[in-house]
């Protein structure tokens, strides 16, 4: 891949969560079977027929069979070339963590709901747009008055206070030009929303001590 020409950041694509338990598994190898025999008991059928048929729907097997392993074996090329690129992202800036986020609101250089990369970078969280390195803003750790974790109810009423590691956004009041900015990011992916608390949280502590 040209690094060139690729952006900064790309998500990864949605897949499938795998269930690690084996009996899971073992269902799994049953089902492909099962598909199989129920595939090749028309051909059965048909060869009783006419062998011709039976041929036709062979090879409509094979190309139903080749196309499935054609769109495996494309989506995980283009989940390493995702890989690719988020690792030159991390050498490039030198984060310790990165992930993407939606700015919803709140801060003065962002649009509202702006896909956005954030990376903490030494002693500063840094914004990053998808296209290229060069940061959006940069926000000293120091400057940041409070973090929150930002869970939402099933009547989608926010709980700010709670620190709840199935938090769906993350609040962020910092000092911007002297003024008080409060932001929040939601679809926080690679990186939860807990683990950006904790990550930043352990930094500011450290500076301040």
């Amino acid at each position: 891949m040209n690094i060139n020409s690729q952006p900064f950041w790309k998500d990864e694509p949605d897949l499938p969560v795998k269930n690690p338990m084996p009996w899971m598994t073992l269902f799994k190898i049953y089902g492909v079977i099962l598909q199989i025999l129920i595939a090749l008991l028309p051909a059965v059928i048909f060869w009783f027929i006419s062998p011709i048929l039976t041929f036709v729907w062979l090879g409509f097997l094979v190309l139903i069979y080749g196309l499935s392993y054609y769109q495996i074996r494309r989506r995980k090329v283009a989940l390493a070339q995702v890989q690719e690129i988020q690792n030159y992202a991390i050498k490039n800036v030198g984060a310790s963590q990165i992930g993407s986020a939606i700015h919803v609101a709140g801060h003065p250089l962002l649009q509202r709901e702006q896909p956005v990369v954030l990376a903490l970078v030494d002693e500063q969280l840094s914004i990053y747009s998808y296209e290229n390195a060069t940061s959006l803003d940069s926000i000293p750790l120091k400057s940041i008055q409070s973090i929150h974790t930002i869970a939402y109810g099933d009547d989608r009423v926010p709980h700010i206070d709670a620190i709840d590691s199935a938090a769906q956004a993350l609040q962020i009041t910092f000092l911007w030009r002297e003024q008080s900015c409060t932001c929040l990011f939601r679809r926080m992916q690679k990186v939860r929303p807990i683990d950006w608390y904790h990550a930043i949280q352990q930094k500011r502590l450290h500076l301040s001590s």
